[in-house]
């Protein structure tokens, strides 16, 4: 068991430092690759076949985080190192659930489909998904082993690699025209090079077994994990649940093509980045000034990277739909101005649940995301009669401002946060940054030209503000950024 000495806290922090600087230079990387892909795709493909896609992977990803029975998640917490047979027990659980949910979908697709007024060609495509879980179980004991051994480099090279792959094959297969089957075999073979790579990296000996004696902890820490994520399932695929029989495919598509648009102004780094902190913390989780030193640099960094690319976007967006994305995204507008939002707040939530998590707070932050889902549900179901698919934006947006105070509330009983400098400060400045976009915008005719020249003038501003305001500050943590990522082990 790794104890929680001066010297471990000092050896977690300084990997911590690493796997989170890496981590940002991954996604400044994959970033441009994964924006390309998406501004290609919604020019290539018609909104219903981003709907179709969505309405599946829902599906499939449903069925492969019930299968997961939590213990992924559970053996990364817990202090001690898992013995070989609890990890062929993991992989043998989700390979008997997700065989037979393969089963159960295709045999009930032809009436449970028309009640949802689903479309029976979906069912091909899910079917065709299902491969992903099967695949993923391969691959699952290695990633537990990774996160445990704080190996973010290997995170690093998987996400690139998986990447790369997705966005060209999607691209290429679009313009080939094959439509929303274009999503499903990138996100088949891109799910083929993560596995393959994390197996190679963090080998274990592939086995089915099923031996449940000395897990009682850990099934039911898996437990709670699991009934967390199934929350997290419901609650962030209204669009599909809620809006796909109300709406159908079409309205989906654009719910989907505003929720991935803004995920890139945020949570593609966001979600990474915080990933970091899961395992890190967890190996601390003793040392509360550890805790507080680790979540406040990481909230503060995440908020300054995404929080100017929220506004700026959110400032241009009707611009970068009629010159980027073209105009039959206008109808996703209002709802990325709502998504926008919930990524803001969303900055918080999933960094102060996964610092939770890593805490062993398990049933707080349970409770937490039960309301949570709870919130998103009533005020999806309260503001779609008035404002049609878009109030379900609405609900996201509205939903995150509590939870989020809830969170902040909830772990500063443990540890205080500042939240002047990595909250409020990267707000005020990113905000201030957006001012003459707004006033200058209205001015000229949208353009590429005009549109990029605004957003480099933004970030610029934004730059300049910063260093006006954190120059010492920058200086200082930007050579342990730097000296952390060529660190030789």
């Amino acid at each position: 068991m790794l104890s929680n000495s001066p010297a471990t806290a000092r050896e977690v922090g300084a990997k911590t430092m690493q796997g989170a600087s890496l981590m940002v230079l991954r996604t400044l990387v994959l970033y441009p690759v994964g924006l390309i892909g998406e501004v290609s795709l919604a020019r290539l493909l018609a909104p219903s076949d981003f709907g179709i896609y969505a309405i599946a992977s829902f599906i499939t990803v449903t069925l492969a985080g019930v299968m997961e029975v939590g213990l992924a998640a559970a053996l990364i917490q817990r202090q001690n190192e898992a013995s070989d047979e609890e990890y062929q027990t993991l992989f043998s659980f989700q390979l008997l659930g997700v065989s037979a949910l393969v089963l159960l979908a295709f045999l009930t697709a032809p009436w449970l489909f028309p009640l949802l007024n689903f479309d029976i060609s979906i069912r091909w495509i899910l079917l065709a998904l299902l491969l992903c879980p099967w695949i993923s179980a391969f691959g699952t004991i290695s990633t537990v082993k990774l996160e445990r051994e704080l190996r973010y480099a290997v995170f690093a090279k998987i996400d690139v690699l998986r990447g790369v792959t997705y966005v060209s094959l999607a691209v290429g297969l679009a313009y080939w025209g094959a439509r929303s089957w274009s999503f499903v075999i990138a996100i088949i073979c891109s799910t083929l090079v993560k596995t393959w790579v994390a197996f190679r990296e963090a080998p274990w000996p592939v086995g089915f077994r099923l031996k449940l004696s000395g897990m009682g902890q850990t099934l039911r820490l898996g437990v709670i994990f699991q009934i967390s994520t199934l929350t997290s399932l419901f609650r962030d695929h209204i669009g599909v649940v809620l809006g796909g029989p109300l709406f159908g495919p079409q309205s989906v598509g654009y719910l989907n093509w505003a929720k991935n648009t803004t995920f890139y102004t945020s949570q593609v780094f966001t979600q990474v980045v915080s990933r970091v902190a899961f395992p890190s913390i967890a190996r601390v989780q003793q040392d509360s000034e550890a805790v507080r030193h680790m979540t406040q640099t990481i909230l503060k960094y995440v908020n300054l990277f995404t929080f100017p690319v929220i506004f700026i976007s959110a400032a241009l967006i009707p611009e970068f739909v009629s010159v980027v994305f073209t105009d039959k995204w206008k109808p996703a507008i209002p709802a990325f101005y709502f998504y926008s939002l919930r990524m803001i707040g969303s900055n918080i939530t999933t960094l102060y649940i996964n610092v939770l998590y890593a805490l062993g707070r398990l049933r707080t932050s349970l409770r937490i995301l039960i309301w949570w889902t709870l919130l998103d549900w009533v005020l999806s179901l309260a503001l779609c009669p008035y404002f049609g698919f878009t109030g379900i934006a609405m609900a996201y947006g509205l939903s995150v401002v509590p939870i989020s105070v809830w969170l902040l509330r909830e772990l500063n009983q443990f540890t205080n946060i500042d939240l002047k400098q990595s909250l409020y400060r990267p707000l005020l400045l990113s905000g201030t940054s957006c001012v003459p976009i707004l006033i200058f915008k209205s001015r000229l005719t949208p353009s590429w030209a005009t549109v990029f020249g605004l957003t480099a003038a933004g970030l610029l501003i934004f730059i300049l503000l910063l260093a006006l305001v954190e120059r010492e500050t920058l200086i200082s943590e930007g050579k342990v950024f730097w000296l952390a990522v060529f660190k030789r082990h």
